[in-house]
C-alpha cells in the first residue's frame, strides 16, 4: 500500500484549517487583479489608498465675500436710502420751486402785485436756485424796493457769476440807489457778454454822466440811439452833453426831439431853456424856464435860472424880484451863481456899494475865483475907486486859466474885461 502526503487530495492537516485569500480587487474601479500589485493594471491608481474627489472643495476665502454678511447689506440699504431720500428731498424742493416761478410769472404777466409772493415761497423752497432769486429781484424792483432787489440779485450772481438778467438788474437797481460806481460795473459785465445790450448801454451812460464822466457817458448813450433812436431818456441826456460842450442848437433839436418822444417835459423846459441863454435867444430861455418853475415851484435853480434870463433881457427889477422869492438859506451848490447874480443885478442897478459887498461874499466861497475878482474890480471901477480896480484886474488876470472867455449867458458884457478895464481910464 502506498502512503500519501496529506493534501494530496485536498484536505489539510488537523490544526491548519485554513481558507485561500480572496482575490484582490482595485477600490478604483473594482477589477480583480491576479498578481500582487502596487498599482491597477486596468486603472493605473494606486492601491495602497482610495483616491478620494471633492465634488465641492473648499475655495480660498475672498474679500468680496464680507460683503454678503448680513450687516455689510443693512448698512448698505440704510446708505442708498439715505442717498436717495437727499436726492428727493431736492428734487422735490426744485420742483416746488419751479412751480411758485411759474405761478409767479403768469402773475407778473397779469401785473398781479402779489406775484412777489410766489417768488418768496419760490426762494423760501429753493435757496440754492439762482432762477428764483433773480425772479425775486425783478418783482422787488417793479415794487420800487431797490435795496432788497439788489441784494436777492447779488444773491443769484454768488450762485451763477455770469447770470445776465442778474447782472443787469444788479446794474439798474444799483443805479436807483445811487451807487452809479456799482452800477457802471455790473454794467460793463452785461455788455462784455452781450455787446448790443440796449438798456446796459443806456444805464451805464447814465451811471457815468452822474459820475461826471460825460465823454464816456456821450459814447455809451450814443451806442444806445444806435440801437434804439425812439428812446426819448437816452435822446435827453445826449442833449444835456451837447449843451455842456457849448453844442447848445444842436443841444436844443434833441430836445425838442426827446420832448417828442414822451419825455417829461418838465426838465426839457429847464433844460432847453438854459440852452437858449446859451445861444442868445432870452425870450425862449425865459418862456422855456417859466414853465418850468410852474411844474417846480420849489425848484432854487429853476428860479435862479429865470432870474438871470430876466437879466440877460435887461429887466434888472424883474431879476430882482425873482431873487428875491429864494430862501434865505439857498443850497452851497448854488451860493457862488446866487451872488454874481445878485452882484451884478446891485451893479446894473447903480448900487455899488452892494455889489461890492456882494462880490465879496462871493470871493469868500473862493478868494482865486477869476470871475469873482473881475466883477468886484469893475465894481470899484464904477464907484471911482481905481488903484483898488487896478489890483483886481491884475488879480483875475493872475488867477485865470486859458484866455477869458464871454459867452451869450455870461453876467459881465463883452467889454468888461481884467484887461479891458486896465486899459481903461478910470475916474
Amino acid at each position: 500500500m502506498e502512503n500519501f502526503l496529506p493534501g494530496d487530495f485536498g484536505e489539510t492537516p488537523a490544526g491548519n484549517d485554513r481558507k485561500d485569500p480572496p482575490p484582490q480587487k482595485c477600490p478604483h474601479c473594482q477589477k480583480i487583479i491576479k498578481s500582487p500589485s502596487l498599482i491597477c493594471p486596468h486603472c493605473s491608481l494606486p492601491l495602497d489608498r482610495p483616491f478620494q474627489m471633492e465634488l465641492s472643495p473648499k475655495l480660498p476665502r475672498q474679500p468680496w465675500r464680507r460683503l454678503l454678511r448680513p450687516q455689510t447689506i443693512i448698512l448698505a440699504v440704510v446708505m442708498v436710502a439715505a442717498v436717495l431720500g437727499i436726492y428727493g428731498f431736492f428734487v422735490i424742493q426744485r420742483l416746488s420751486s419751479d412751480y411758485y416761478i411759474t405761478t409767479g410769472d403768469r402773475l407778473m404777466a397779469e401785473g398781479d402785485k402779489t406775484a412777489i409772493e410766489y417768488y418768496r415761497q419760490a426762494v423760501q423752497l429753493g435757496p440754492q436756485n439762482p432762477e428764483a432769486l433773480e425772479r425775486l429781484g425783478w418783482a422787488e424792483y417793479q415794487l420800487a424796493l431797490d435795496t432788497d432787489a439788489l441784494q436777492h440779485f447779488e444773491s443769484a450772481l454768488a450762485l451763477d457769476p455770469d447770470r445776465l438778467m442778474s447782472l443787469y438788474g444788479a446794474g439798474i437797481s444799483a443805479y436807483q440807489l445811487r451807487d452809479y460806481e456799482g452800477s457802471s460795473s455790473y454794467l460793463n459785465r452785461v455788455i462784455e457778454i452781450t455787446p448790443g445790450h440796449v438798456g446796459a448801454y443806456e444805464y451805464l451812460g447814465l451811471a457815468e454822466y452822474r459820475l461826471g464822466k460825460y465823454d464816456l457817458a456821450y459814447e455809451h448813450l450814443n451806442r444806445a440811439w444806435i440801437y434804439n433812436p425812439q428812446n426819448g431818456t437816452t435822446i435827453y441826456y445826449l442833449a444835456r452833453i451837447l449843451a455842456q460842450r457849448g453844442q447848445a442848437s444842436l443841444a436844443i433839436e434833441n430836445f425838442d426831439q426827446a420832448e417828442k418822444l414822451g419825455f417829461d417835459p418838465t426838465p426839457i423846459a429847464f433844460a432847453r431853456g438854459l440852452a437858449w441863454m446859451q445861444t442868445g435867444n432870452y425870450e425862449f430861455a425865459r418862456d422855456d424856464l417859466q414853465k418850468a418853475l410852474v411844474a417846480s415851484p420849489t425848484r432854487m435853480d429853476v428860479s435862479l435860472s429865470l432870474a438871470k434870463a430876466f437879466y440877460l433881457l435887461g429887466d434888472y427889477t424883474a431879476a430882482k424880484t425873482q431873487l428875491s422869492t429864494l430862501q434865505a438859506d439857498v443850497p452851497p451848490i448854488l451860493q457862488s451863481d446866487y451872488l454874481a447874480l445878485s452882484g451884478w443885478i446891485s451893479l446894473r442897478q447903480g448900487d455899488t456899494t452892494t455889489a461890492r459887498d456882494t462880490f465879496n461874499l462871493w470871493l469868500n466861497l473862493n478868494s482865486n475865483n477869476d470871475q469873482a475878482l473881475n466883477a468886484f474890480g469893475w465894481a470899484a471901477f464904477y464907484s471911482g475907486d481905481c488903484e483898488t480896480a487896478k489890483i483886481y484886474f491884475e488879480n483875475a488876470i493872475q488867477s485865470m486859466q486859458g484866455e477869458w472867455m464871454v459867452n451869450n449867458d455870461s453876467l459881465a458884457a463883452p467889454d468888461e474885461t481884467p484887461q479891458t478895464g486896465l486899459e481903461a481910464q478910470c475916474q
